[in-house]
């Protein structure tokens, strides 16, 4: 029977290396007894619970009982986790998606901060004078309308469209097609005009002349024949009216001043060079979107 080459084993470099290192972990562990890894810590503070708390019972319209808690505590923990160690992997560098959520976290949190602003009066009253367009009431318009159906062949439709300018000229009323649209429209809104007949065909009814027949003019339906009797120019509201709409687009102003001039503060902060390593130079950044 051989004998076990436990002289052999002894003079092997692995288990050399092996020995060496254990002695490292051990005195390693006698000098730092209590130092532990803080990376493999994760605290969850009482504010943290109650957002979690907050979050269950927006969702289910209860609060959670204790088992429902710690599940959701936990899950919280694993998501942490997960980051962490995708983070200690290297998992989030270079990842599209990961950069754009975080700038859209940034954002988030800027426009909290902005949302904070509150204008004074002469503000709000500037920023209303030179946006009054945006606060005019729709203009009114009562017209009439003769309708053309277009889809006809073109030598038709061009007959039909001359014999009812000729019949305009002679002081008589157009006639056309049948159609579901009213023949006659009273104070009828722009926004209104523009969902029936298609977008821009209120612009026909401004360059209209008053009480004269007109045409043809191309909607999205065909074509039509007007007379407009009617036109009233919309005013703007007054601001103490419409104070709490002015303010919410003040804000929404103020909050892209405030992101644009924060993010020009942060291109100042950094060298941004292109793949032949010339420094491209701030001054050609732009923020805008």
């Amino acid at each position: 029977m051989s004998q076990f080459p436990f002289k052999k084993i002894l003079t092997e470099p692995l288990l050399h290396f092996i020995l060496i290192a254990l002695l490292f972990f051990v005195l390693y562990e006698l000098i730092n007894p209590n130092v532990a890894d803080d990376s493999k810590i994760i605290t969850i503070s009482d504010n943290r619970i109650e957002q979690l708390k907050k979050g269950f019972e927006k969702t289910w319209t209860r609060k959670p009982t204790k088992q429902e808690l710690d599940k959701i505590i936990e899950s919280y923990a694993l998501d942490e986790i997960y980051a962490r160690e995708a983070k200690a992997l290297g998992l989030g560098e270079n990842d599209e998606v990961i950069r754009r959520r975080l700038r859209q976290k940034m954002e988030f949190i800027l426009q909290d901060m902005s949302v904070l602003q509150q204008p004074s009066t002469e503000e709000l009253n500037s920023y209303y004078q030179r946006n009054i367009d945006n606060y005019k009431q729709d203009n009114q318009y009562s017209f009439e309308q003769v309708y053309i159906m277009d889809s006809r062949p073109k030598n038709q439709l061009a007959e039909l469209l001359t014999q009812q300018k000729q019949r305009i000229l002679l002081g008589k009323v157009p006639q056309g097609d049948t159609s579901m649209l009213p023949t006659t429209l009273d104070n009828k809104y722009s926004h209104q005009i523009n969902r029936q007949f298609g977008i821009g065909f209120n612009a026909a009814l401004d360059e209209a002349p008053f009480n004269q027949w007109v045409g043809p003019i191309k909607s999205g339906l065909g074509l039509h024949f007007i007379k407009v009797s009617q036109r009233n120019t919309g005013t703007a509201s007054a601001l103490s009216e419409i104070k709490d709409r002015v303010i919410k687009d003040w804000r929404y102003q103020q909050n892209k001043i405030f992101i644009a001039n924060y993010q020009m503060s942060l291109l100042k902060q950094y060298q941004l060079n292109i793949e032949n390593n010339n420094v491209v130079s701030n001054a050609t950044l732009s923020t805008t979107r």
